[in-house]
C-alpha cells in the first residue's frame, strides 16, 4: 500500500505483507485488509489517493498473478443554504456546514467565501 501522488508518481509503500494459502480445486481465498486512517494520514498530501497493488505466484507452475488498484478517498462536501432571500445591495444570510468525517479533531481549518460583490473576502477560523 503507498501513497498515489495527484501527479502519478506512488510514494514509498508504507504496508507489506505476505499470505500464503492453500487453494483447492475450485474453491476461492479471501484476505482483508484493513487500513486505518491513522496509519494513511501521515503519508498523504491533499490531492493524494491510495494505490493497492498484489501479487501473487503459483508455485506449482510459477505463474505471477498482478492486479492494481487506485483508491480514491472521498473528499467531505460543504452545504451552502441562503438563510434569506437574496436582493441586490443587501446582505444575505448564509449558512455552511461542514461535518467532520475524521475520527480525530481538526485544529486550525478556516473558511473563506468569496464572490462577486465581496469585496474583501477575509477567512473565518472555525
Amino acid at each position: 500500500l503507498a501513497p498515489l501522488r495527484y501527479t502519478g508518481v506512488t510514494g514509498a509503500a508504507f504496508r507489506n505483507e505476505q499470505h500464503r494459502r492453500v487453494v483447492t480445486p475450485g474453491q476461492e481465498e479471501k484476505v482483508v485488509l484493513t487500513v486505518p486512517y491513522s496509519e494513511y494520514r501521515p503519508h498523504l498530501g491533499p490531492q493524494d489517493s491510495l494505490k493497492l497493488g498484489v501479487t501473487g505466484t503459483v508455485l506449482e507452475t510459477r505463474q505471477v498473478l498482478a492486479k492494481e488498484l487506485r483508491l480514491q478517498l472521498t473528499v467531505p462536501q460543504l452545504t451552502l443554504t441562503l438563510l434569506a432571500p437574496a436582493v441586490v445591495g443587501q446582505e444575505v444570510p448564509v449558512q455552511v456546514v461542514f461535518q467532520n468525517p475524521l475520527p480525530e479533531s481538526l485544529e486550525g481549518a478556516t473558511l473563506r467565501m468569496e464572490g462577486s460583490g465581496i469585496s474583501c473576502p477575509k477567512p473565518f477560523s472555525l
